[in-house]
């Protein structure tokens, strides 16, 4: 009897040694799964940390691209009024230089300077011909003589001078 009471008794010790173990097992794997939780939960908190950091660092990066566009825009904008100034300039020069400064107008859609160059030779040419055209071109010119000369004058005696002069030669 005492045999299967110590049988008993080491059952029962057995017995509960598995549901000691049984429920550090079941704390065991409890706190695993609360450390995981917890673990997790601050992972997740992190990645959300940080995905409100990238949101944050992606907005200041379209803004800083925004204005770095606009300050290119505006250097191109003034580069552009500085070369057109230039070119302006340039026009003038080669006009002044030709003489024609006062038809400045007439230049201003050109837009190299070598088309301007060209159209200023075409120009002087053109002008050149109207100025050849319209000069003083007398159209019944007499050669004067010693007879005409002294009747302006009113000298008789030159005038039968030079009649008679031509009578004898």
């Amino acid at each position: 009897m005492e045999e299967v009471k110590q049988e008993q008794v080491e059952q029962v010790e057995v017995e509960q040694q598995e549901e000691q173990s049984e429920v550090v097992v079941d704390n065991v794997e409890e706190s695993q799964s609360d450390c995981k939780q917890k673990r997790k939960s601050k992972v997740d908190k992190e990645k959300e940390s940080l995905q409100q950091t990238i949101k944050q660092l992606e907005e200041q990066l379209q803004t800083l691209q925004s204005e770095k566009e606009a300050a290119e825009q505006e250097k191109q904008k003034q580069l552009s009024e500085i070369e057109k100034s230039l070119f302006k300039k340039e026009v003038g020069l080669e006009l002044r230089a030709a003489g024609l400064s006062e038809f400045a107008d007439f230049f201003s859609h050109f837009t190299t300077i070598e088309e301007v160059q060209s159209a200023i030779k075409n120009f002087n040419q053109l002008l050149n011909q109207k100025v050849m055209a319209n000069s003083f071109v007398p159209a019944n010119h007499k050669q004067t003589n010693v007879y005409d000369e002294a009747a302006k004058k009113g000298d008789v005696g030159k005038m039968l001078q030079a009649k008679l002069s031509g009578l004898f030669k």
